[in-house]
């Protein structure tokens, strides 16, 4: 009697019913989701219809559980937890009966300390590149000086002999005035980095890439207001694409009236 409990109280954790919830809460479909997440819908189908049978492995249905979770907002852990002990109670012969299952976590976001370094040698970098510039302008400009007409004059004639020389002054020719020397031109700076601003009106999954590198995962909340930095390149994806406004480089950027999930490359000017 107490085993069948026990067993009564585990079969409610449902976690396919946890995901499915989850997912229809939010108004997404299994085509919305394969599309944020990169999974294939059958795969989706399968992990909340419970037939683990259907995935290709042990190893990926627990990289699909954990993003898939990830992207609804749940618990990760919870969910494995609830797997081991309604699914995997003796999936692992090799490791005995009482191994434990190690925890699979949700990507780790980037410390603040790495962030801040990363802005800071983004900066450095373009101060580099700025100075680097204008110092190569100024020592071109010092070693071809603009070259300056000379006043024409003539050499002086000899004056005639027995004649003072202040008796009768020369005729001075008349100057032409010196042109003006062209102005140097502005030297154009070398182009700023993108910068994209994101403002939540609504709870959003989002996932942020850098220079092709990801830099951030997860939730952006109402009235949250982040930034994001690249040099070359800025790639976004947002899950609700409704609830969140783009700036790039200062301008608003509008996404389809029509898509939940919003993804798109900013490229520096």
């Amino acid at each position: 009697m107490p085993d069948h409990a026990m067993t009564s109280s585990v079969e409610p954790l449902g976690i396919g019913e946890r995901l499915r919830n989850a997912r229809e809460a939010r108004g997404w479909s299994l085509a919305d989701v394969a599309e944020l997440t990169r999974i294939r819908p059958t795969y989706l189908e399968a992990l909340e219809e419970e037939q683990f049978d259907r995935l290709p492995g042990r190893t990926y249905m627990r990289g699909f559980l954990r993003t898939y979770a990830t992207a609804l907002g749940l618990d990760p852990d919870e969910l494995f937890e609830a797997y081991h002990l309604e699914f995997d109670t003796s999936a692992q012969p090799i490791m005995g009966v009482h191994s434990a299952e190690v925890p699979i976590r949700p990507p780790a976001r980037p410390s603040p300390l790495r962030r801040f370094l990363i802005l800071a040698a983004l900066v450095a970098l373009v101060l580099a590149l700025i100075l680097g510039y204008i110092g190569i302008q100024q020592l071109r400009r010092f070693a071809a000086p603009a070259a300056r007409p000379e006043s024409s004059s003539q050499p002086p004639t000899a004056s005639p002999k027995g004649a003072s020389a202040q008796s009768e002054p020369l005729a001075q020719s008349p100057t032409t005035p010196r042109p003006r020397s062209a102005e140097p031109q502005p030297t154009p700076l070398p182009a700023a980095p993108v910068t994209v601003v994101l403002r939540a009106a609504e709870e959003s999954w989002i996932r942020i890439s850098a220079d092709g590198e990801r830099v951030f995962q997860g939730f952006i909340t109402a009235g949250e207001e982040r930034t994001w930095r690249a040099q070359r390149t800025l790639t976004v994806r947002i899950g609700n694409a409704q609830g969140v406004s783009v700036e790039v480089n200062g301008q608003p950027v509008q996404p389809p009236s029509r898509r939940r999930v919003y993804e798109r490359t900013f490229t520096a000017p």
